[in-house]
């Protein structure tokens, strides 16, 4: 991949800076969308011991819970390059929070359509990796799956499921779901999968095909506001998914979804985004 100019954040890198001791105390609030579980010491030597040979480096866990540490702070501070650029530093272990900085970037405020495709199959990669030395991290199930399904909507949903990529989607977020039933964003996710699908191919197709359906998709994401009421990237997610039926773009439940987004006090730098994105749909300025 050819070297990418990072636009920065454009509402400031120390709005969200959660500095020493804050990342954990605000950790249950910034994290209990994902149920992400905080990089400490023993979280790391844990992950050391159960990988074992598959991780490249024989750091002391209390380093690597530090640079862990360091990259969610940049990204949730919206500094996406030096999260992305740590967690690969760390190494498989590191995947989701490099994968998820990667994500945003891309999907937030990378404007080249190539390097949006390639951050994101990136991701995917180390991802899959990482799903292989440790199965039983939800995490890695969801940010594999997140970078698939963006990369689905870069290329049409239609190419994406003659590839095949709509069963990698599908599984690796039940996998996930399998894994922390309460994981909202996994569960919004799966409920775009199911919209999605239905809407681009037709209901009978997605079910006996793709085994997805619209009621099935609208379960998931009400699931997920349930389990994490004030994202408002859960709720633009819903909204977005929604819109993707000409029929529905302009429907109540789109309206009352975008204001909900709107008026959502963000905890950081990505929730601030899609905030923004919410409140700028509301004013006719579009996004």
């Amino acid at each position: 991949m050819k070297q990418i100019e990072w636009r920065a954040f454009p509402y400031g890198d120390r709005v969200y800076r959660y500095t020493g001791s804050s990342l954990e105390a605000h950790w249950p609030a910034l994290h209990g969308g994902d149920r992400e579980v905080f990089p400490d010491a023993r979280r790391v030597a844990d992950q050391l011991e159960r990988c074992g040979p598959a991780l490249s480096h024989d750091a002391d866990p209390n380093t690597l819970a530090d640079l862990l540490q360091s990259a969610w702070r940049d990204y949730h501070a919206g500094d996406f390059c030096a999260a992305m650029t740590t967690g690969h530093a760390v190494g498989p272990i590191g995947a989701v929070v490099a994968g998820r900085a990667a994500i945003a970037y891309a999907m937030h405020l990378e404007n080249d359509p190539e390097r949006v495709q390639s951050l994101l199959c990136d991701t995917a990669s180390h991802c899959e990796r990482l799903r292989q030395i440790e199965p039983g991290w939800a995490n890695a199930w969801y940010t594999h799956a997140l970078a698939l399904a963006r990369y689905s909507q870069q290329i049409s949903i239609v190419k994406a499921l003659g590839r095949g990529l709509g069963s990698k989607v599908r599984q690796s977020l039940m996998v996930a779901i399998a894994l922390e039933p309460d994981h909202a964003a996994a569960h919004a996710a799966l409920g775009g999968y199911h919209i999605e699908v239905s809407d681009k191919v037709g209901r009978v197709v997605a079910r006996l095909a793709h085994g997805a359906s619209r009621a099935e998709g609208l379960r998931h994401f009400e699931r997920a506001i349930v389990l994490d009421p004030d994202s408002p990237s859960i709720r633009m997610a819903y909204a977005n998914a929604l819109a993707v039926n000409r029929r529905s773009r302009r429907s109540v439940a789109v309206e009352r979804n975008v204001t909900a987004a709107a008026a959502c006090q963000p905890r950081d730098a990505i929730a601030h985004l899609d905030a923004e994105r919410a409140r700028a749909l509301l004013e006719g300025v579009g996004v």
